[in-house]
């Protein structure tokens, strides 16, 4: 059996899990023969035995990990300790779950005692057992933690154990291996001894001259080959002899260089010279193991030549004298050329075998400096100054030696490696033949072409997907305001598919190939580096570099729209400087980022080469010095830039500081002050960003309001706040009613300006006065929305240089091509009724110029067979027509939307304007103007959330806020239904006050009732803004009296209303965002 040495015997004591009060107890290998004589560790197995301890968890104690000349113990024991403690971990495991199983009852025992106590307070017997309650819980806490560091240690332990028995398993293999050398020797010496006495003896008796002088030849060479077998012999006997004294050694450096890893950081100081000392000899000994090694391969290398000799020698003397000599003499002479053959073999064979010992002990040699890089690496982060010192101090002679020390042992073994590799790819014909070889290179070859199959799928089909990916996240509402930075992260990841594809494509086959070549994971290091290379300036130029023909677009894409002051050429002069700009941070970028590359990968490299030494840390400060200075010099060159930013930014709120920046940014210093503006320019921009992108966004707004309501909710249970029902809301006054009734603004005091119809209008009034080209413009918003009221503002403001204007609105539905030619004679007032198509082009040519804007424009088609001739032809005159007259055409979002599903229809417009949802300040803003004009306060005290400090105001102030995001959220930007629930949310207290608090929601018992005949006929009059009976029948194919029962039934539930002086009826404002809501669910309406 083999056996193994360790320090001491009490390094094998059983492991064991012991608790606090309630946690696991001691079971302890003494007590328990069975354990101890298996050597298996034993856990608590019940809760009994959990209860027992009090002590806490401990750890085993820890066997050694090397023989420093001690105790014998057999492998088999440290087999079986390794078991014991692998299985003590996976007890661990069990303790574990045992643990959480009590926590969670604990939990719930926690949950019981604190209801109990919001019940009775000053119920003793319930605080005694909340206290003993939450001990125990932190009993079982502390039992999990020891339980857990009790398993690191015993892992420790293991690692220590199988590195133990890895080591041994090693000096075993060599011991081997120099016994078979030994016994070879010893074979070959007897053989020369016999050898010599026969040779001595047939020269003695031999008579012939000539065969005497043969015979003394064959015994000089018998001779020579008995002393090189016997210093054979003594060679590997001093090789074995020198090996177990370098073990014994390192055994004992192993055990105190692991011992001092465990000690306090601030007693590290000795350890790591200590360290230092052992890894110089380590060194040494490489060096010394190297140079023996290539003296041996030498000796090999000109001992091979010789044995050919003899080999030529011999067949040479075979052609001579024949294959079976027929005199003494040819006899003797091939004895002896056997015998030279034999001697020549035997100094190669000796040579190979020293050879094959002294690398076997390089190796070993190699990986005991390895072990000592390694824990000198382990200790660096916890090493203080004083101690890094010894290692990274530029003034210390004895740093500077073991840095070039270690710097020529890292290129002795790199060059070492290569030597290895090339001399295999020298034998080119066992590669060949080898069958390993052949299935490696087939390994190659399949994933090469799982690459290529990988890039041609990225190629073709990666834009697709990006692009589908772009269109539905652009379908979403929310998303829409951001479509240009979406759109820019589409391109970046547009671009970045096939690079991400031969990033992950090199990462996987150099992991396949360094399982064949292991230095080949340092080519990772160049596949990161051009990666992180390759994506950032990809995304760079992406984002800041025009695509293709987008450089003209840049320069003039404004077409007629610019505003007659800029030229052609001032704005193509904008952006050449603009795409200068864009070039030159390109550079920059790329100079910086080269730069950052070389500065963390040198220093790497170093670390590697030479581990933490100084001339490590002289790269590391050169380099990221130089990494400053190159930055410092980036800002220089981009001074002018900075500055002219940050005047622009900070100018009126920091206006000595951009005056400072104005003065001093061409001075040297000045350069640090344009990094600090710079820092000022990023962080506002950091904030203007999150402002955009996170709190001002939809989903911040929503989560603001799910907490608003949530915490609304909370009052209203505990009776705090509650709904303002019906019937207080008929105690709101008539006369403030009044302000809030469903109609057209006209009166400037309620109104909120909002300039965006206005604005398109102009912009586009303005290209078409200088191209006379698509005079048109389509306005398309939900009902609601404001449309009307900016027309109305537009109508009224309309300059009189601008010719007439003409508003009009379609009160019923027009059907057919006679009822829009009728139409367009009505508008523009014509003696008679044009016959088609081309005479009411004809007649609108001959009128004077003027501006049209037509509302409720989706009255120009209904949903069924023959139903959009009349918007067609309208639609044809607008688009021919609009070189002479201009058009403005208003259309519900709805209609608009179905139109352009069934057949386009953008194009006959130069401009499609939609009208966006309100903000919430604008929706605030449109409450507040109508409450300044009424004597009755507003008080939102109902809905005060209760805190603590008492300031009132405060939270007034933050609940009004919260009530209007709310308000907004529900009414999704919608004035009228804002409007609507704002008056269901208040009640007049007895104090006079308008109290405002929580809106009911209109039921939606009677929505979830409604079939599908139902849902269609309420899309359809959605779509159509207003649909009478007969209408909604034709559409939707259902009878009459169906559809007259049906909106009949939908208006009694108030979720329709109708006009009583048309019979049309129309979307009710209370439940118009629940019935779009559902519709949309639905799929019964397209957007």
């Amino acid at each position: 059996m083999v056996a193994l040495k360790v320090e001491a015997p009490t390094a094998w004591a059983q492991p064991r899990v012991e608790a606090a009060a309630g946690g696991a107890s001691e079971t302890s290998a003494p007590g328990a023969a069975e354990d101890e004589a298996s050597g298996a560790p034993a856990l608590a197995s019940s809760e009994s035995e959990l209860r027992a301890g009090d002590e806490g968890v401990g750890a085993p104690q820890r066997s050694a990990t090397a023989a420093p000349a001690g105790t014998e113990l057999d492998e088999e024991a440290v087999r079986a300790r390794v078991e014991a403690l692998r299985d003590a971990i996976a007890g661990v495991d069990e303790v574990e779950v045992r643990v959480a199983r009590e926590r969670e009852l604990g939990d719930r025992v926690l949950g019981y005692l604190q209801t109990r106590l919001q019940e009775e307070p000053r119920s003793r017997v319930a605080l005694r057992e909340l206290s003993v309650a939450r001990v125990q819980d932190a009993v079982w806490v502390a039992t999990l933690e020891s339980a857990r560091g009790a398993a690191r240690g015993w892992q420790q332990e293991v690692s220590g154990l199988e590195a133990l028995l890895e080591e041994h398993a090693r000096a075993a293999e060599l011991d081997a291996q120099e016994r078979q050398r030994l016994e070879r020797s010893e074979r070959a010496q007897e053989a020369a001894r016999q050898a010599v006495e026969q040779t001595r003896l047939r020269e003695e008796q031999e008579r012939d001259a000539q065969i005497r002088q043969v015979l003394a030849r064959e015994r000089e060479i018998a001779e020579e080959l008995l002393a090189i077998s016997e210093r054979e012999g003594e060679q590997i006997r001093e090789i074995m002899e020198k090996r177990r004294e370098s073990e014994a050694t390192f055994s004992e450096r192993r055990v105190e260089v692991e011992r001092g890893l465990e000690q306090a950081d601030e007693d590290l100081a000795p350890v790591v010279r200590q360290a230092l000392e052992y890894r110089r000899a380590a060194r040494a000994d490489v060096q010394r193991t190297r140079e023996l090694r290539r003296e041996a391969a030498r000796e090999v290398a000109r001992l091979r030549p010789e044995r050919e000799q003899a080999h030529e020698e011999i067949r040479r003397l075979a052609d001579e004298v024949g294959e079976e000599p027929t005199t003494e003499l040819a006899r003797r002479r091939k004895a002896l050329a056997e015998l030279r053959l034999e001697l020549a073999s035997q100094r190669l064979q000796i040579a190979e075998d020293v050879h094959e010992a002294r690398v076997a002990r390089h190796e070993v040699n190699l990986q005991r400096r390895l072990f000592f890089d390694e824990s000198l690496e382990t200790l660096f982060p916890r090493m203080s100054a004083q101690t890094r010192a010894l290692i990274l101090s530029p003034r210390s002679d004895q740093a500077w030696r073991d840095a070039f020390a270690g710097l020529r042992v890292g290129v002795m073994i790199a060059y070492d490696t290569v030597e290895v590799y090339f001399d295999e790819v020298r034998d080119l014909r066992g590669m060949l033949t080898s069958v390993a070889f052949w299935g490696w290179v087939m390994g190659v070859f399949w994933r090469v072409i799982a690459i290529l199959i990988a890039l041609w799928l990225g190629r073709e089909f990666g834009p697709r997907v990006v692009q589908w990916g772009l269109s539905q996240l652009l379908a979403r509402r929310a998303l829409r305001n951001t479509a240009g930075a979406l759109i820019k992260v589409a391109q970046v990841m547009r671009a970045l598919i096939v690079p991400a594809i031969v990033y992950v494509s090199a990462a996987h086959l150099s992991e396949y190939l360094s399982a064949a070549i292991p230095e080949l994971l340092y080519v990772r290091w160049v596949i990161d580096a051009l990666v992180i290379y390759y994506g950032v300036m990809i995304t760079v130029k992406t984002l800041v570099l025009p695509r293709g023909g987008e450089s003209a677009d840049v320069v003039g894409s404004a077409g007629g729209g610019v505003v007659a002051a800029q030229t052609l050429d001032s704005l193509a002069q904008e952006g050449a400087v603009e795409l200068t700009r864009a070039r030159r941070l390109v550079r920059s970028v790329r100079v910086v980022l080269s730069f950052w590359l070389l500065s963390y990968y040198v220093p790497m490299t170093v670390w590697e080469l030479t581990g933490p030494s100084v001339i490590w840390w002289l790269a590391d400060r050169v380099f990221w010095v130089a990494l400053l200075v190159l930055i410092y010099l980036v800002l220089w060159w981009w001074k002018d830039d900075i500055a002219e930013v940050f005047e622009r930014l900070a100018g009126e709120r920091l206006p000595r500081a951009t005056a400072l920046v104005r003065e001093r940014r061409s001075r040297p210093y000045g350069v640090l002050l344009i990094g600090l503006a710079s820092l000022y320019v990023l962080g506002s921009e950091i904030v203007r960003w999150g402002r955009a992108y996170l709190v001002e966004t939809e989903i911040s707004r929503q989560v603001s309001n799910f907490i608003f309501r949530k915490k609304i909710e909370i009052q209203r249970r505990e009776g705090a706040v509650v709904e303002v029902p019906e019937a207080a809301q008929s105690t709101v006054p008539e006369r403030y009613r009044a302000m809030f009734e469903d109609s057209p603004l006209l009166d400037e005091p309620f109104r909120v300006q909002r300039t965006g119809i206005m604005e398109a209008i102009t912009a586009q009034r303005g290209r078409w006065e200088s191209t006379r080209r698509q005079g048109s413009v389509a306005i398309v918003g939900e009902a609601g929305i404001g449309k009307t009221t900016e027309l109305l503002q537009v109508v009224g403001q309309w300059p009189q240089e601008r010719g007439p204007i003409q508003y009009c609105t379609l009160a019923q539905k027009v059907a057919g091509e006679v009822a829009a030619l009728e139409l367009i004679a009505q508008l523009f007032h014509l003696p008679e009724t044009p016959a088609n198509r081309e005479e009411a082009v004809e007649w609108l040519r001959r009128t004077p110029p003027r501006t049209i804007v037509i509302d409720d424009c989706h009255h120009l088609f209904l949903r069924h067979i023959g139903g959009f001739r009349a918007v067609d032809l309208f639609l044809d005159v607008v688009h021919i027509s609009d070189d002479h007259h201009f058009w403005v055409l208003v259309f519900n979002r709805f209609a608009w939307s179905y139109l352009n599903r069934v057949r386009a229809r953008k194009h006959y417009f130069g401009q499609v304007y939609e009208v966006g949802p309100w903000s919430e300040h604008e929706i605030q803003q449109l409450v507040r103007a109508r409450d300044a004009r009424i004597d009755l306060p507003i008080s939102f005290t109902d809905l005060v959330i209760a805190h603590q400090s008492g300031e009132l105001t405060y939270e007034v102030i933050k609940t009004a806020n919260g009530y209007f995001r709310l308000l907004h959220e529900f009414c999704q930007g919608n004035p009228r239904v804002a409007l609507t629930f704002w008056l269901r949310s208040l009640r007049l207290d007895a104090l006079g006050r308008l109290q405002v608090g929580l809106f009911s929601r209109p039921s939606a018992a009677v929505q979830q009732t409604l079939t599908d005949q139902y849902l269609f006929a309420l899309a359809a009059i959605v779509q159509h803004g207003s649909l009478n009976a007969e209408q909604v029948a034709r559409i939707t194919n259902a009878e009459r009296g169906f559809c007259e029962t049906a909106i009949n039934f939908l208006y009694e539930s108030d979720i329709l209303v109708v006009n009583q002086r048309q019979g049309r009826a129309s979307l009710s404002t209370l439940y118009y965002r629940a019935v779009l809501r559902q519709l949309r669910d639905a799929n019964f309406l397209y957007e």
